[in-house]
């Protein structure tokens, strides 16, 4: 007698077993919907410039607020996720993990933004021009020579290292100071780029920014840790 899919799908499982997707199965979902969001959000952006220039809306320059925003802001959001995934995958604390995700997917679909505005702008990631001279000199480079903000590439390297409570700190710590940094860059943004829709995404960024730096300010405090000192 031949099994049905009807009966196969009725059998239960002995006592104590259950089907887990493996680990390698959860990676991969996870690729694949990171970029989905890339693609998502490239998508948006593309459509967001066409419907402004079918109402005259002038097309930023390479030296624009508009387009130097999105390159910097693309570099600083690529080493955010690049931190929160691996935090997301290390660390044991529910909250922790929680919050790397939500950073996590929040700035990879921003990142996918960025790159659908400066491919609709006939504009590459890189430029000639200096990072942050989009913001007229009222933002300095760190004296390590790297975005307001940004981790040190043994700072990085350092956090891909550590495990439990350390990772969580540090982990805190380096993303508290990256937010700081980069909030200072899309409020700028927020108050100088040309298109509305860069400056309403940059005042988006702002308010989810500040919104965490709170809570990882307390999120620190309740593990008995401090910010890092100030980068000058």
């Amino acid at each position: 007698m031949t099994t049905t899919d009807e009966q196969l799908a009725s059998q239960e499982l002995p006592a104590g077993e259950s089907v887990q997707p493996g680990r390698r199965g959860v990676i991969a979902l996870v690729a694949v919907c990171a970029v989905a969001l890339l693609v998502l959000a490239g998508a948006v952006g593309y459509l967001l410039h066409s419907q402004s220039t079918s109402t005259a809306v002038v097309t930023p320059a390479a030296d624009s607020v508009d387009a130097g925003f999105s390159r910097d802001m693309a570099t600083h959001h690529t080493q955010a996720v690049s931190m929160a995934g691996y935090t997301r995958d290390h660390s044991s604390d529910p909250a922790v993990k929680l919050l790397a995700f939500d950073i996590e997917t929040s700035q990879q679909f921003q990142l996918g933004q960025m790159d659908g505005w400066l491919t609709s702008w006939g504009l590459g990631r890189t430029s000639d021009l200096p990072e942050m001279s989009w913001m007229g000199g009222s933002m300095q480079m760190q004296s390590n020579g790297l975005m307001p903000g940004l981790a040190t590439p043994a700072e990085v390297a350092k956090l891909k290292t550590l495990t439990g409570k350390a990772l969580d700190i540090y982990f805190l710590q380096l993303m508290l100071r990256h937010h700081q940094g980069g909030v200072q860059m899309a409020q700028y943004a927020a108050e100088h780029a040309e298109t509305d829709y860069v400056r309403t995404t940059a005042q988006a960024m702002v308010s989810a920014q500040q919104n965490e730096i709170i809570e990882m300010e307390q999120m620190l405090r309740e593990r008995g840790a401090s910010p890092l000192p100030a980068t000058s």
